[in-house]
């Protein structure tokens, strides 16, 4: 089972799939953090030692990337990272930190063809159920440590004026395909265990060991 976490920069997708984590296992739930990044760890992806740059340094080159070769990589890597990590094994749950959500509507906004973005995306392995974590472009920025160029609409100044309006017009899009794809939205404008507490009530139903575990209870 796939379980994406969409939402801009700095709406808590990485704490609440932490979170959610925690809960799985000590449901007793087999469940694993699928991270793109991963591709830079030699000893789980040894193909990919070409790239022997830091994970900081790669989202910066990135992000100076020109045209759809920027899109085009990073789909490659959550490609790349789910056909090699994500198993057709039912009863285990995958959680996709961000998935293709955020960077698909980024990439329209720095100018890809939407409808190229979309036919992209459908190659990529659909989410059983997306959990969409909507705060406000303000929020975020408190809530951030750093920034990064990708961030602030690819400026290298890291200008927080530049994340708000980017980070807007993120929200806006993601909202749009929350509504449109039914993916199930929770405010991230709540204390963080109120948060955990409604994406879970999301997830019971539907997570692939219910069923199994109701009968024996």
């Amino acid at each position: 089972m796939l379980i994406a976490f969409a939402g801009i920069d700095g709406a808590g997708k990485s704490t609440q799939v932490n979170r959610v984590q925690q809960w799985l296992n000590e449901e007793g739930w087999e469940s694993e953090i699928v991270d793109r990044w991963d591709i830079l760890d030699e000893r789980k992806f040894p193909e990919c030692r070409f790239i022997r740059s830091s994970r900081e340094e790669v989202r910066v080159c990135n992000s100076e990337m020109e045209g759809i070769g920027r899109a085009m990589f990073l789909f490659w890597t959550m490609s790349l990272v789910l056909h090699k990590v994500v198993k057709h094994d039912p009863s285990r749950v995958y959680l996709l930190d961000s998935y293709w959500m955020k960077h698909a509507v980024a990439e329209i906004e720095f100018g890809c063809d939407p409808a190229w973005i979309e036919a992209t995306v459908k190659a990529l392995p659909p989410a059983d159920v997306t959990i969409y974590l909507d705060i406000t472009p303000e929020e975020a920025l408190n809530r951030k440590l750093d920034l990064t160029p990708y961030e602030c609409a690819r400026n290298p100044e890291l200008s927080t004026e530049d994340f708000l309006r980017h980070q807007a017009k993120l929200r806006q899009g993601l909202q749009r395909w929350a509504n449109d794809y039914g993916w199930d939205v929770v405010s991230s404008l709540q204390e963080p265990d109120r948060v955990t507490e409604q994406i879970v009530a999301c997830l019971k139903p539907r997570l692939p060991a219910a069923q199994s575990k109701a009968c024996f209870s």
